[in-house]
Order: C-alpha cells, then sequence, then structure tokens
C-alpha cells in the first residue's frame, strides 16, 4: 500500500506569525510561521483533528476533534484543559479581543472562557457546520447544514438567535466578519456595527453578503464550484474563496471577481493569510500545504498637480497634490489600468473601458462623471488617454482610439515599446513621446501617421519626457543611465550614470530632476545639481514640487531653486534667475536677486525681486534711480545714491562736494538729521542755504518730539505760519501772543488760525483785535454768538445790517432751547426765518400733545394759528389751518382739566367748571391724544353729583361703545348702579339758557341752541354760557362807521332799547342771524357791546351783552371772553391770560357799563331773571 494521505482539515496563525498550526489526520501539527520548518507534532486526540485556533493574545490555542473533545494548549505546546461535547466538534473560534472559545459540534455549540470553568452549551436544530466572531466580540454567526445561519449574542447565547437568516437549504461551509468601512454601501449609520459585514458561501454555489441585521447589502454571486474554506485579507479589503474548482480565487470584499490566486491539484479544504503581511497559506484534501506571497502592483497616473491610483483592485482614487484635495470613485469591478490627462481619465475594466471627465472647477472640490463607455475587451500593455482620443500600446503597436471606441490609426514602430507619455499639445493635436526597447525615441502626433525618431541610444529606454518648450529630451536606459539632449542638434547636455528615472519642470524649460535608489537631484542645464536624500522614482515635477513613487505611495516634496538661481546670478543671467525663483525661493534668494541686478543696472528685475519681498525701502531706490535717469543726472550722483542706501554717507557726501554737488550733500545730512556734519559742510554757504538747514532742523526736532526747540527754530527761519500752527498744535498760549505781534496781516490763514485759537482759549479781546486788523468782522459776530456774548453780537448787527440774520438766527434758536417761544419767534422774525420759526412752533405743539401737556398744547396751537393767521395775509388758502388751529387750540385748553381730574387724586378746579368743559369737548371734533372715555367719565361722574342725572345716564351710555381702561370699569359700573337710583332728568340749574330766545336747553344738547340755533358763547375761564347774543351790521356799514355809530350817545327815549327784540322779528321773517341797521346801531348803549377785533384778513365780531349788570372780560390779544372775576382772579393767579398766557392790564382787559360803582351780579341770570330782563 501506498503513503496515507490525509486532508488537511484546518489552518491557523499564531497572532505574531512565528507559528502556524495545521490540523491533519489525528495531530497538531506546529510549523515556523516563516520559513516553514516543523516544530513539533502534537498528538492528543485519538480520531481526526477538524479544527485549531489560536487565541488574539498568542497565549493558548485550541484543537477539536472526531473524539468529540477540544483541548487547549499553553504556548509552549502542554495540553492545559480539555472539556467534550455530545458530538464530533465541527469548527472552534477564538474571540478576537478576548480569551473566549466558541466551539461547535455537530447537535450543539458552547462558550468557554478564563472567568468561567463550566462550559455553556446550547443545542440547535441543525448541524454546525462553520462559525466565526464579529470584530469586537459581541457577536458570533454559525452556518447550519440546512442552509440557516444565525447571529447570537455573546453575553447570553441561551436567549434567541440575534438575527437568523435563511437561505437555500444547502449546507452554509464558510461564514467571515469585515469591518472595512464602506458608508456608500451600508447606510445603517445608527447600527453600532453598521461598518461590519458577514459574508456566507454555501454549497449551493453562492455567495452572499449581508449586515449584523440580516439585510442583504449586495446580490448573490454564483460561483462555478463548491466552497469549501473562505478568508478576509489583506485588513478586510478582499476575500479568498477555495473549494471544489482546485483554485483559490480573489474577490473584493462585496465578491466582485478579481482574479485566480493559486491552481492546485486537488479541491483546495482550508485557507489562512498570515497576520501583518500579503502572505497566505492553503491546505488542500490531499495533504499539500503551499504559501504564496501576493504582490500587487501600482496602477496609477499622474497628469501636473493631479494623481490617480488604484485601491482596493476596484476603486480609483484622485488627488489633488498641492491642494491637498482628493476624491474616489467605485468602479465595482477590477480596474486593470488607467490614465490621466486634462480633464479626462481613462479607466481599463476587465470587460469595458470607461472615460471620465472632471466636471469641478477651480477651487471646488474634485468631482469626475462618466462621459463615454466603450464596451469591448483590450488586450494591451499599456494605455493613455487624450484630449479626444484613446491609445493603447500592444508591443511595437499604437492604437489611437476615438472616445467612442472607433479605431482612427495605428503606428507600428520598429521595436517593443516600453515607455510612452503624453507630454502636451491642442486638444485633437497632442504630442506623444516613446521610448522603445532598442533605444529608439519617437515623438508621435495623435493627428499624424508618421512618427517622428528623435533620438537612437544604444539601450533600451527605461522613460523618457521633454520639456515644455519642446527643445529638450531627457531619458533613462537600462543601463540606468540619465541623458539630456538637445533635440536640434542631437548632442548630449548632460550624462548622470545610476538614475532611475527624469523629469522635466513643466513650467521652466532648462529644469529637470532625476532619481536614485537614494537620493533626488535637481539641476538647471550645465550648472551642478543640487542633491538630497529621498527614496522612490521621480514621476512628475511641476513647479517647486516634485512628485516620487515610492512603494506604492505618491509624496508631493517641495524642492529649494535657490542654488540654482545663485547659479543664474553668478554668470549674470537675471531673467533666467528670475523666472526660476518665480517658481518658489526663500525672500534671502529674492533679495540678493534684487541687490544683484541693481548693481549691475538691470532696474526692471531688481524691481521685480523686491516687489516680491515688499522692500519698499528698495522699491523707493530703484524709483529714485529711474527718476535720476529720467532727468539726466549724472553718473556720478546716481553711484552716491547708491552708496547712501548702503550707509556710506560720508563718502558719498565727500564725492558729491569734490564733483560740486554741494546742496546735494546737505540734503543727505539733513535727511539724515546729521546736522553736524552738514554744519561742517555749511560753513561757506549762502544766507539762504543757511536757512534752509534752520528748516530741516526744525522738521528734525518736530519728529524728534522737541516741539518747542522746532518751533524756536521755525521763528528763527522765517517760517512764522508753520510756527504759528506748531504751537497751536502745543496750546502754548504766551508764544502765541508773541508770535501774533510777528506776523503779516497779509497771511489770513495764518492770522484766522492764531483768532481761532484765541477764541478756543476764551480770550476774545485777543481775538477780536485780530479779526479787527483783517476786517473780518463776520468772524467776530461768530465768535460772540458761538460765547453767547448776545449784546456785542446785537450791537454789531445793528451797526451792521448784514450781520442781522447771522446774529438773530442763532438767538432765536438759543431761545427756543430755554422754551422763550414768544422770544424766539420775534427772533426768527428778526432774522427773516418765517418757516423755520413755524416749523419749530409745530415740533413744539406735536411734542406737547404727545407728552400730555395739554394746556401747553392748546397755548402753542394758538400760537400756531397766529402765525397761520399772519401768513395768510399773502395767501389765503392758510385761513383754513387758522381755523383748524384755532379749533385745536380751544379743545386742548378745556381737556387739560378734565384730564388732570382723571389722573390725578384731586384738582384745584371746581367740579362745575370741569363738568361745563367736559360738555364743551362732547361736541367738538376728534383730535389726537383726546380721550372720548375721560370726557364722558368726568360728565357721568360730576353730572350725577350736581344733579345733572339724565346727562350722567347719557355719559354711561356713550361709554358702553368705548373702549374701557381696565381701572376705570370698577368705577363706572358703580355709577351706572347708582344712576339707576336717580331721578331721569336734571337739575333745571343744570340747563344752559338761549340768551336770544331765552329757553332751556339740556345739557348735552351741544353748543348751540336747539330752539334758534343761536350759538352759545362761553366763558374760557369756567366754561359757562355767557349773557351773549353775536349780531352782524348790514353790508354796506364799513366797521368804522359801526363803531361811530355804537360809540354815539343814544337817544334819551332809547335808553332801554334791546335788540333781540328784532332778533325775534327776524327770526319770524325766516333770518336765524341779527342783522342790525345804522339807526338800530345807534340807539345801542356802548357798555352793552362787545366789539371782537381780529386781526385781518378776519372780521371784527359784534356781541350784545343781554345782561349788563354781568361784567364781561375780553382779551385783548385772543378775543377770548370771560366772566370779569374769574378772569381777574385767573390773572391774579398765573399773571396772564389763561388761554393765551399774555400779561394783562385793567384798562385793557375788560369792559364795564356806565355805572362802574353799580354792585356787580356775580352769577349769570337763571330763565326767570333773563325774562325779567327781557320785559
Amino acid at each position: 500500500m501506498g503513503p496515507r494521505i490525509c486532508c488537511i482539515y484546518d489552518l491557523a496563525f499564531k497572532p505574531d506569525g512565528s507559528e502556524i498550526l495545521v490540523a491533519a489526520d489525528n495531530k497538531v501539527i506546529i510549523y515556523d510561521g516563516i520559513d516553514g520548518t516543523l516544530l513539533q507534532t502534537l498528538k492528543g486526540h485519538k480520531e481526526l483533528v477538524y479544527t485549531v485556533d489560536w487565541s488574539h493574545d498568542g497565549e493558548t490555542f485550541a484543537s477539536g476533534s472526531a473524539d468529540k473533545s477540544v483541548i487547549l494548549w499553553t504556548e509552549q505546546h502542554e495540553g492545559t484543559l480539555k472539556f467534550t461535547h455530545s458530538d464530533a466538534v465541527q469548527r472552534i473560534a477564538f474571540s478576537p479581543v478576548s480569551p473566549i472559545l466558541l466551539s461547535c459540534a455537530i447537535s450543539d455549540f458552547g462558550i468557554w472562557s478564563t472567568t468561567d470553568k463550566n462550559v455553556v452549551k446550547q443545542r440547535v436544530e441543525s448541524r454546525c457546520c462553520c462559525c466565526a466572531w464579529n470584530n469586537d466580540g459581541t457577536l458570533f454567526a454559525i452556518g447550519h447544514a440546512d442552509g440557516t445561519v444565525t447571529i447570537r449574542k455573546c453575553s447570553n447565547i441561551t436567549d434567541d438567535s440575534f438575527t437568523k437568516m435563511d437561505r437555500t437549504g444547502e449546507p452554509v461551509w464558510s461564514v467571515a466578519f469585515s469591518s472595512y468601512p464602506d458608508m456608500t454601501v451600508i447606510r445603517n449609520t445608527d447600527d453600532t456595527a453598521a461598518s461590519e459585514i458577514l459574508a456566507v458561501a454555501d454549497w449551493s454555489k453562492n455567495l452572499a453578503f449581508y449586515t449584523l441585521d440580516g439585510t442583504k447589502v449586495e446580490k448573490e454571486y454564483n460561483l462555478d464550484f463548491e466552497p469549501h474554506c473562505m478568508e478576509y485579507f489583506n485588513n478586510g479589503q478582499f476575500l479568498l474563496v477555495g473549494g471544489s474548482n482546485k483554485q483559490l480565487m480573489m474577490y473584493t470584499r462585496f465578491g466582485v471577481p478579481l482574479g485566480v490566486v493559486a491552481i492546485m491539484d486537488t479541491w483546495i479544504w482550508s485557507v489562512r493569510s498570515k497576520p501583518n503581511s500579503t502572505s497566505v497559506v492553503i491546505g488542500c484534501v490531499d495533504g499539500t500545504i503551499a504559501c504564496y506571497n501576493l504582490m500587487f502592483s501600482t496602477v496609477h497616473g499622474l497628469y501636473h498637480e493631479r494623481y490617480a491610483f488604484r485601491e482596493n483592485m476596484t476603486e480609483i482614487v484622485i488627488q489633488n497634490l498641492l491642494e491637498h484635495t482628493s476624491t474616489r470613485i467605485r468602479c465595482h469591478d477590477h480596474v486593470k489600468k488607467l490614465s490621466l490627462y486634462g480633464q479626462k481619465l481613462a479607466v481599463q475594466l476587465s470587460d469595458k473601458l470607461v472615460i471620465y471627465r472632471q466636471t469641478s472647477g477651480e477651487n471646488e472640490p474634485l468631482e469626475y462623471k462618466i462621459c463615454d463607455k466603450i464596451m469591448k475587451v483590450f488586450e494591451c500593455q499599456l494605455l493613455v488617454v487624450s484630449a479626444n482620443h484613446i491609445i493603447l500600446c500592444q508591443d511595437e503597436t499604437l492604437i489611437c482610439y476615438d472616445q467612442k471606441g472607433l479605431k482612427q490609426r495605428e503606428w507600428v514602430l520598429d521595436s517593443q515599446i516600453r515607455y510612452i507619455k503624453v507630454v502636451g499639445g491642442p486638444p485633437g493635436r497632442e504630442t506623444l513621446v516613446a521610448g522603445l526597447k532598442d533605444g529608439q525615441i519617437y515623438k508621435i502626433f495623435v493627428d499624424n501617421p508618421f512618427p517622428i525618431e528623435i533620438l537612437r541610444l544604444s539601450s533600451a529606454i527605461r522613460s523618457v519626457d521633454l520639456n515644455c518648450s519642446r527643445t529638450l529630451a531627457a531619458c533613462v536606459d537600462d543601463n540606468q543611465v540619465c541623458s539630456v539632449y538637445d533635440l536640434k542638434t542631437k548632442e548630449c547636455q548632460f550624462q548622470e550614470p545610476n538614475c532611475n528615472s527624469v523629469a522635466f519642470n513643466t513650467l521652466n524649460e532648462n529644469v529637470f530632476c532625476y532619481t536614485t535608489n537614494a537620493t533626488l537631484t535637481v539641476r538647471a542645464l550645465h550648472y551642478p545639481g543640487h542633491t538630497q536624500k529621498m527614496m522612490g522614482y521621480v514621476v512628475g515635477f511641476a513647479g517647486n514640487k516634485v512628485f516620487c513613487l515610492h512603494m506604492y505611495h505618491l509624496n508631493a516634496f517641495e524642492v529649494p531653486f535657490s542654488i540654482q538661481v545663485y547659479q543664474y546670478v553668478e554668470n549674470k543671467r537675471f531673467k533666467d534667475a528670475f523666472r526660476l525663483a518665480c517658481l518658489g525661493v526663500i525672500e534671502d534668494d529674492w533679495n540678493f536677486l534684487g541687490r544683484s541686478a541693481l548693481i549691475n543696472g538691470d532696474l526692471e528685475i531688481a524691481a521685480k525681486a523686491f516687489t516680491r519681498t515688499r522692500e519698499y525701502r528698495m522699491l523707493q531706490l530703484i524709483r529714485e534711480i529711474q527718476e535720476l535717469l529720467k532727468n539726466g543726472e549724472p553718473e556720478t550722483v546716481i553711484q552716491c545714491h547708491i552708496m547712501a542706501y548702503d550707509g556710506k554717507f560720508r563718502e558719498a557726501a565727500q564725492m558729491l562736494r569734490e564733483n560740486g554737488f554741494e546742496n546735494k550733500a546737505m540734503e543727505l545730512f539733513t535727511d539724515l538729521r546729521m546736522f553736524e556734519d552738514a554744519q561742517e559742510v555749511m560753513v561757506t554757504a549762502s544766507g539762504e542755504t543757511k536757512k534752509m538747514l534752520m528748516r530741516k532742523r526744525a522738521v528734525w526736532a518736530k519728529d524728534s518730539n522737541q516741539p518747542k526747540v522746532a518751533a524756536e527754530m521755525l521763528i528763527s527761519s522765517g517760517d512764522l505760519d508753520k510756527a504759528a500752527q506748531l504751537i497751536i498744535d502745543n496750546d502754548w498760549l504766551e508764544l502765541a501772543i508773541d508770535i501774533s505781534r510777528k506776523l503779516d496781516r497779509t497771511d489770513i490763514d495764518t492770522v484766522r488760525k492764531l483768532a481761532t485759537y484765541f477764541v478756543r482759549k476764551h480770550e476774545y479781546g485777543l481775538a477780536s483785535k485780530i479779526y479787527s486788523s483783517v476786517n473780518d468782522t463776520k468772524s467776530i459776530v461768530e465768535m460772540h454768538v458761538n460765547a453767547g456774548h448776545w449784546t456785542d453780537a446785537f450791537a454789531i448787527a445793528d451797526r451792521y445790517p448784514k450781520y442781522v440774520e447771522d446774529v438773530y438766527l442763532p438767538y432765536a434758536r438759543h431761545l427756543a432751547e430755554r422754551d422763550q417761544f414768544e422770544e424766539a419767534q420775534k427772533a426768527f422774525h428778526m432774522a427773516g426765518k418765517e418757516q423755520e420759526a413755524l416749523y419749530v412752533l409745530e415740533q413744539l405743539t406735536n411734542n406737547a400733545v404727545h407728552e400730555n401737556r395739554f394746556a401747553d398744547a392748546g397755548y402753542h396751537y394758538w400760537l400756531l394759528s397766529q402765525q397761520y393767521l399772519e401768513r395768510s395775509r399773502d395767501n389765503h388758502e392758510l385761513i383754513a389751518k387758522y381755523s383748524q388751529a384755532a379749533i385745536f387750540a380751544d379743545i386742548y385748553y378745556a381737556y387739560d382739566q378734565v384730564f388732570l381730574y382723571c389722573n390725578q387724586p384731586f384738582s384745584f378746579e371746581r367740579p362745575e367748571n370741569i363738568l361745563n368743559m367736559a360738555r364743551f369737548l362732547a361736541f367738538q371734533p376728534s383730535a389726537e391724544c383726546i380721550s372720548h372715555v375721560f370726557i364722558y367719565y368726568t360728565i357721568a361722574r360730576i353730572g350725577a353729583e350736581c344733579g345733572a342725572y339724565k346727562s350722567a345716564r347719557q355719559a354711561l351710555e356713550q361709554l358702553t361703545h368705548l373702549r374701557i381702561p381696565r381701572y376705570l370699569d370698577y368705577q363706572i359700573d358703580v355709577m351706572t348702579l347708582n344712576i339707576r337710583a336717580k331721578p331721569f332728568s336734571d337739575d333745571e340749574l343744570m340747563q344752559p339758557m338761549c340768551y336770544r330766545c331765552g329757553l332751556n336747553n339740556p345739557f348735552l344738547g351741544g353748543m348751540v341752541c336747539i330752539h334758534c340755533q343761536t350759538p352759545f358763547i362761553i366763558s374760557f375761564a369756567t366754561f359757562d354760557v355767557l349773557p351773549l347774543v353775536e349780531f352782524q351790521i348790514e353790508s354796506d356799514i364799513s366797521h368804522d362807521e359801526a363803531m361811530q355809530l355804537i360809540n354815539a350817545e343814544p337817544p334819551l327815549s332809547e335808553s332801554e332799547y334791546n335788540p333781540i327784540r328784532i332778533a325775534q322779528q327776524q327770526k319770524k321773517n325766516g333770518t336765524k342771524a341779527i342783522v342790525l341797521n345804522r339807526d338800530e346801531l345807534s340807539r345801542l348803549e356802548q357798555g352793552q357791546v362787545i366789539v371782537l377785533n381780529y386781526p385781518p384778513p378776519l372780521t371784527p365780531k359784534y356781541i350784545f351783552n343781554t345782561m349788563p349788570t354781568i361784567t364781561i372780560s375780553q382779551c385783548k390779544s385772543c378775543c377770548k371772553l370771560f366772566d370779569l372775576d374769574d378772569f381777574e382772579m385767573a390773572v391774579l393767579q398765573k399773571g396772564h391770560c389763561p388761554f393765551c398766557r399774555t400779561s394783562q392790564e385793567r384798562s385793557d382787559n375788560y369792559i364795564l357799563d356806565d355805572e362802574e360803582n353799580e354792585e356787580r351780579n356775580d352769577t349769570v341770570p337763571n330763565f326767570g331773571q333773563f325774562a325779567n330782563f327781557v320785559r
């Protein structure tokens, strides 16, 4: 019989990779994890060993066997513990974070841990075939023979399964967890394990993927074999699957096939990856153990600062290496090749070629979108993309396709193509450079079918590049020799051995770099290079950034150009040095370039260099030199200028004096504040030159914070205007008085500055004297006005009438600010500012209304009405405004006492008077801030107290239609209840009587008689109805004639003549107004007639006193009528008319009848008394 063949049932690596366990036959075989040397064979089981595994800390490993037992072994390969199941053990697995062991037998599974000696077991309905832990050790999955997969919590395995997934019914022979994050696929970010997925392979030849909640995250992949083993590889990026097809297949994390890793002679039963490595170990059913080390080639492309590379075999990452931005493209297919050029990215997949276009702009996140797809399978070695074409390379043939997949042309070269690159050009006409195996270098235009040979070398080309002007070519051959050739002369400009790559700078045609095994060298053509340590090989050179690929990573390094700039400067190639410096040098290099260019006379380059470093001092020097050259200054002066900027002052001054430039030497020293040296130079100078020196010293003293010294210097040099300004700025009064005596009066500006300073110091006498010396009367007026010296200002205005407005207008405003409005009005009038006076009065009136100062509001409205009346002489349209203002004056005057009554605890006014005022207001038009609630509340409250019960009821009824303040609700409710107990009529004494018809009127009947429609005339002290009746004169009688007739002695027979009788006769004839003729006027007693003389354009009014015993007083200013006693009391209390606030004299304020000594009745007569008088 031949040798016994045993299956490799399971494999397990120690966490550090130093040992590998093999489950074969009834033994556990231990091999060295590095070289495969057999270390030990453990024989603790009686039957076949099916499974082995290491703990996460490497201190323990376990084995499970068909003999129903599980043995735990120490790191020293000694058995420490053994427990059994009821059936053969199928699979064991240690938790990845703790010493917990999951063991699965045919009919049950158990959990063992170091903290619990007992093994907790749980029976299952279907045979256990495989198991696996999730990455944080909280969950584990078990695959069963009936096709189901259960996921359970480690904390309590006796609970029902956490998640159960039913599948096809075929045995699930392998499960594996992966934690590699892919949030574009797994959306459930609220789950704590949302980034974990579970791969499930069963013998129905399907491969599926699930989240931990049982959701399928990808479609199922159909396999053409039965999977026996499965392992996530390279930190969960890839999935290795082996089975009955005798091949080890590699897939992406979600099952996209990538290729075959290994082909064996028999079925593959187990696979394990070495920790922290790319090595994979395979176990087969014939006992074969094979180890493979997987290498992943770099698939990448670079265009200027953008770099694209393959990641995870199916994804592409595009980076902007300068802006440090990136984006990721998930192709969900094996990325074989890619190429990047301009805005285009070409990607070759397994069955198609996809072309992407960059859609983002500058300063925006990178974004690429698919623009074309070519559904063909291309076999090629190299791939490049241009703006409109795809070029494929296969051996010595180049094939050009458009981006729809149509073949455009084909180039067949002499040898195999080793390197190809697109070096730029207009869209559709790009230039390609190709390096061949036989040493030829071709330049190929995309739109030209004929390739152009530009160089022929003796060795195969490894890499090649052209400079940005297409005049130089650099290449590295198989002998690792880097060469640079002039394409025009075909001459070799430079060679360097031991190089692996070379690249020209994309912005400067004479700068290139190359790499060796451990160094990077940057050099300018024809000059030595600068070398620094760096691993990898250069793939691009843009600006001051070198892009080097080391292993699988591309890094961007910033390289200095200082050495190259110095090299150009040494050879006086300033323009080349400037172009190179623009790519990036430090500030000292810019200053060196600028100074070198300045010394050699290249002012343009010097100015550009110093502009970069903001050396304003050197830029000023360059501008000064340019100005000197423009003015034709000799070379000596320019050289001295540069010497001065270099600090060689004395040498420069000596050279200037020797060449006859004495003033320039003095300017040099004075600018440097070297006055002693300047004095030595100026010994033989003229007086004007010495004055110039004094001025310079004064400026220096001022800048040195010595202002008094500077002022003395300026006075000595005769610059009194500058000295005066300096004295004023430093507030030196005595020096200002002294210099005022020396000033020339023709220097008006300086004189006014000094006068203004004296005004500020309250030296008005000095200021007035200075202003007078220059005949500046207006400034004197402004000074007195601003100082409040009104007497002096009035005196000047009287002397010079043209300054009246300049004096009286500020004076009026001054008075208005102090509430002296009458004086302010006169001052505005004197200033001729009627409109401004009116505006101020309107503002005062509005403010008084809104501040609830209603007495002031009434007074201001009266003043406003007088203004309108005065101006109406020229504009009769203002009569309406006068009437409105006069009405508002009456309203606010009366409302003041009503408002105080409702808002203050007590009032000095008699209640009867307040009631009359409220009655008056009840029949006036609405006005701003006038509360009808207060008016009717006053009538209701005082009317009930005075016996006007009917009027109180009417007022309370009106209040029901108004919005009542809450604090009055209770009082009004009480009054409403109380009034119900009162009579339904007003007291007769509370009913106003009409002195024309002799009939009583309701208290709230209105301000005109309800019987004869005669308006009531009220006293503006008590608002009682006065025994007065207005009459008119015939239209053909003038006012003067009427006054003569009234003032004439009446006939003796008509001593008791009463015009009311005539009025009653006229009323019967249908005439409402009382109109008297000449005869009737002559019969009137002078003492019974009151004439209201309103200013024009208003006409006088004539009032007849029906009861001569009642003495009526009239205010000549406002023409308001009062009972004499009430008016005298108001004048005694306030000193003026209560309405217009005009001071009164007895002889002008009231009218007496002829018998002044007759006893007067203080009260208005009632209806009975008036009837007796009429009879």
